[in-house]
């Protein structure tokens, strides 16, 4: 059975989660972030999903196995388009918008080619360790993608904060994934403390992303880049020095 705990942050990101969208049908944002909104409510049913599963069923019967490895995939795959929702907001002025579309479209099929293939030729361990590896190399994915578009973000100069704020709850949420996989396989005997980092994670990039629709507009400027700080005080020091 769940602990009051467990309960408590499950229904915190359900609550979050639906806030986020609401506040994106309101203010007419959620056809712009169509992939964000989608991947919330994905990860609402998620988690009603689990839920039902764990209370009627509980945590080490079949019924709940078979329900949360494939699903649980589902919504990694819908996290991966979120990502690529990301890159083409960021470069939709741009004329480079149609490659970075091609580029992320060929990865995703590539992945999920190489995936299918791999579990063509091992269906008796489809929810074994296979699916634990193939979720946690989707994380680390996850974590990759997030950085790349920091790199381009940063190599454009973009003061959008609106944009960075959903950049950096979900790089936040990503490497917490990655991380806990990677210290699972390592240190399995942690496996219970581990276990409470993805939660907090989610409901942090959640709670994030609800304050960024709610307060944040779309187009309003961040810090400035330090190249821009530079030449708006290196008149006032040149002038300073020729005195």
């Amino acid at each position: 059975m769940l602990s009051t705990y467990e309960l408590t942050v499950a229904l915190l990101g359900i609550v979050l989660s639906l806030a986020g969208v609401g506040v994106c049908l309101v203010r007419g944002d959620f056809f712009r972030y169509f992939l964000l909104n989608a991947y919330l409510l994905t990860c609402v049913l998620f988690t009603g999903g689990c839920l039902y599963f764990i209370s009627s069923y509980g945590y080490d019967s079949d019924a709940y196995l078979y329900f949360y490895y494939p699903v649980d995939a589902v919504v990694t795959i819908v996290a991966y388009l979120a990502i690529a929702s990301l890159f083409d907001h960021l470069f939709r002025k741009s004329v480079f918008r149609s490659y970075v579309r091609l580029t992320l479209s060929f990865f995703f099929l590539l992945v999920v080619g190489v995936s299918a293939l791999f579990i063509s030729r091992n269906v008796e361990q489809l929810y074994s360790r296979f699916v634990i590896e193939f979720e946690q190399n989707m994380y680390f994915v996850g974590v990759l993608l997030t950085f790349l578009l920091w790199m381009s973000m940063s190599y454009l100069r973009v003061e959008n904060r609106r944009l960075v704020l959903l950049v950096s709850a979900m790089g936040v949420y990503f490497a917490a994934h990655a991380a806990t996989y990677a210290l699972w396989f390592l240190f399995p005997v942690l496996a219970p403390l581990i276990a409470v980092v993805p939660p907090l994670a989610y409901n942090f990039m959640v709670g994030l992303w609800l304050y960024t629709f709610l307060r944040v507009p779309e187009e309003e400027v961040g810090v400035q880049p330090a190249r821009q700080v530079f030449q708006q005080f290196a008149p006032v020091g040149a002038h300073s020095l020729r005195k």
